[in-house]
């Protein structure tokens, strides 16, 4: 089996937000939880999908714990935890290189009392408030369900109007009180579009049904600051382009390509926000098990890191990349396939463009490959059943060079389809289909056009019968 190469850009993605720590000042975090047992409390913070530890403290018998350091933090929503024998976790705003923390087992929140930090007095008051509107919003709408009185459902439903109401008149307000502070930043960051009525004709009917969503989706962004680095260590950024990618757009890579370079535009206004975007969103599509997402990697690697822009790349990396980039482009879905001109067990020259059928499996395997030998009988049954009735032809591409074991295997397993292989590696098939790993499925039109890739035995006959009842459809209404 040929090894599989690791994904570049993901591990250079891990390095850089290991190194994540810069400054000039010290930073120091007092923190004394009243009655606590606990031994040992954890500094962290999220950073795209995973957490990372910043810092760890000794609990005293006092429940006191200090973190400190010689480097500042960067800024952004961390969080301190505890594990057992007494488990403790709670969010904490890290824009201030020193404050100190105050409160008690019975209520963290509710109790807490900040010294020295603007920044965690607001983020307290605006958790405690919205904690209190939270549980009588929770008892109003138990209330609303339980009851069948309309009057009263009426009463209910217009306390929680004016519950809502009271939300967004305190956010407001705390938003325009503290509007250099992160905490506003990343409150305002929680805030999704408010979509306006559908517009509508003379008549009343609505002049565009998507209009809502496509609202929602161009003003995704508008409550998120691409300017602030500190955004970046909290979950609401990270979660906000995954929703907009997983959610909102179409699973095409055209559509994601778009909604990408949206994200990144916006990022342009912070260095190190555009350098998160492109190195997350370019290992994203790079390592995705998604067919036909390779586009996508292949349009940003060329867009950002071959272009020059992507600056914290060294030409190690910019030349892994290239190469990479290069495998992909020729077998990307809808190109036509490479040409493909090997020896069959008679070792004379056979051409896949020669060949003639409404279908093509392109099957690169290897005799030796142990998953090979599991996957290999399950697709000659299938052509032989199913496949060759419905006009598919199989292209079995051996990649190793041994004539006379690939002769053996050929014979032994009654491998009636065309045999191909390689054995003196006059043709360049290994790069020019990407071939990492195998064993290999591609699919091809009658034209020779890539219409999958990477398919799993199983999932040739549903795909190949799909492709059929489209073309039936597509000729019956043509």
């Amino acid at each position: 089996m040929i090894k599989k190469i690791e994904g570049i850009i993901s591990a250079i993605f891990m390095v850089w937000s290991s190194l994540a720590f810069a400054g000039e000042n010290t930073y120091k975090i007092e923190v004394k939880i009243d009655k606590f047992q606990g031994e040992v409390c954890y500094l962290g913070y999220p950073y795209g999908p995973k957490k990372y530890l910043a810092d760890t403290a000794e609990i005293n018998s006092e429940g006191k714990f200090i973190f400190e350091g010689t480097t500042p933090l960067d800024g952004g929503l961390y969080f301190v935890y505890s594990p057992a024998p007494e488990s403790l976790y709670f969010d904490v705003i890290v824009a201030e290189s020193e404050f100190s923390l105050h409160t008690d087992t019975l209520d963290l929140i509710a109790n807490m009392k900040v010294s020295g930090s603007l920044e965690n007095e607001v983020f307290f008051n605006f958790q405690r408030f919205m904690r209190e509107k939270q549980k009588s919003g929770g008892e109003l709408s138990e209330k609303l369900k339980a009851t069948n009185d309309q009057g009263e459902k009426d009463k209910l439903s217009a306390r929680l109007k004016e519950l809502d109401a009271e939300v967004k008149t305190y956010r407001a307000e705390l938003l325009e009180s503290y509007p250099e502070t992160f905490a506003a930043t990343f409150i305002r960051s929680t805030i999704n579009p408010e979509v306006p009525d559908t517009p509508k004709d003379e008549h009343g009917n609505e002049i565009d049904p998507n209009s809502g969503y496509k609202y929602y989706k161009e003003h995704y962004f508008d409550n998120i600051d691409f300017s602030d680095k500190k955004m970046l260590r909290t979950p609401n950024f990270h979660g906000k382009i995954e929703d907009y990618l997983e959610k909102m757009t179409v699973k095409h890579p055209d559509s994601i390509i778009a909604s990408a370079h949206t994200i990144i535009e916006k990022a342009r206004a912070n260095e190190e926000v555009f350098r998160f975007c492109v190195v997350n969103l370019t290992s994203k599509y790079e390592t995705s098990n998604i067919m036909g997402m390779d586009a996508v990697f292949v349009d940003l690697a060329d867009s950002y890191y071959l272009s020059g822009e992507a600056f914290w790349a060294d030409s190690a990396l910019i030349a892994k990349i290239s190469d990479r980039v290069e495998r992909i482009k020729p077998n990307l879905l809808g190109e036509q396939a490479p040409r493909l001109v090997l020896l069959d067990t008679l070792m004379k020259p056979r051409s896949l463009y020669s060949l003639k059928a409404d279908y093509f499996v392109l099957y690169f395997y290897d005799p030796d490959c142990g998953h090979c030998k599991k996957k290999t009988p399950l697709l000659k049954e299938l052509y032989n059943s199913k496949l060759k009735s419905m006009g598919v032809e199989v292209v079995a591409t051996n990649v190793k060079k041994d004539v006379d074991k690939w002769k053996k295997y050929v014979k032994e397993q009654k491998l009636n389809w065309v045999n191909l292989a390689d054995p003196h590696v006059r043709s360049n098939f290994r790069y020019e289909y990407n071939l990492e790993t195998t064993p290999i499925i591609y699919v091809l039109d009658s034209q020779k056009k890539i219409i999958a890739k990477k398919l799993d035995v199983d999932q040739v006959e549903e795909f190949i019968n799909k492709q059929i009842e489209l073309k039936v459809k597509s000729q019956s209404a043509g």
